[in-house]
């Protein structure tokens, strides 16, 4: 199965499904949760697999919630993203596994530092524009681009999160994944690994559907925080040793 053991695929639908459960419910995660551990599996999950699994995930999100979405806001993270997507494809082009993965677990850890700080930001237009900037860059090389967004949106009630959250993405994905088809990084293979998470991705959905009600911040975020952590320093240990 394109190089991937039965065993190691099931594991890759099931990290992919709880990243997807998570965001499904706050707006970001599945980067985040399932970059290292996919990334350990095969490098070529990171970035075009996993931005094209995370397509239907953030345009159903958006739909669902889409009476919270500000277009302003929309508007002016998109125009940030725009640079840093294009800077990101430029630098996947020639980066190799080894940087690729470096970058990776750092793009995770810093985004647990950033969360664990709670500094607080305000969405103003020139925040938004700057957290585009950034996500765009940090999602296109490493699929891992939420936590810019999120800490913009952060003190935010969680509907105007995901929904805010979701629309920026669901429009930055398409860019980042044209971005990386012009530079040559999508191809039939990449499409291949897609198709093996993408189930993971559509009972994500399913399930927050259920549980949206139910799940509580102070419990879902230290989880998270930890399931990122152990992934990022695992994906290091990999690496280094």
């Amino acid at each position: 199965m394109l190089g991937l053991s039965v065993g190691m695929a099931v594991a890759c639908v099931a990290i992919v499904y709880v990243g997807s459960t998570v965001q499904a419910s706050i707006g970001i995660g599945l980067g985040m949760i399932a970059s290292p551990m996919l990334l350990l599996a095969d490098p070529d999950f990171i970035p075009a697999a996993i931005m094209l699994a995370v397509l239907p995930l953030t345009f159903t999100i958006a739909w669902v919630d889409r009476q919270h979405i500000a277009p302003r806001d929309v508007g002016f993270a998109v125009a940030g993203r725009i640079p840093g997507t294009i800077a990101g494809a430029l630098v996947v082009a020639s980066m190799s596994d080894r940087v690729l993965t470096v970058l990776v677990a750092g793009s995770v850890l810093l985004a647990v530092v950033a969360s664990i700080t709670g500094r607080l930001f305000q969405p103003t237009d020139r925040a938004l524009v700057v957290a585009g900037l950034a996500s765009g860059f940090a999602g296109t090389t490493t699929g891992v681009g939420g936590p810019p967004m999120a800490l913009t949106y952060q003190n935010s009630d969680p509907a105007t999160m995901r929904a805010k959250i979701s629309a920026f993405f669901a429009n930055g994905s398409v860019m980042s994944i044209t971005a990386l088809w012009l530079a040559g990084d999508i191809g039939v293979l990449q499409i291949e690994l897609t198709a093996i998470i993408l189930p993971g991705v559509v009972l994500g959905i399913a399930t927050a559907r259920l549980v949206n009600d139910y799940l509580r911040p102070e419990v879902v975020r230290p989880a998270v925080l930890v399931i990122c952590t152990t992934a990022a320093v695992a994906l290091l240990a990999e690496t280094f040793t």
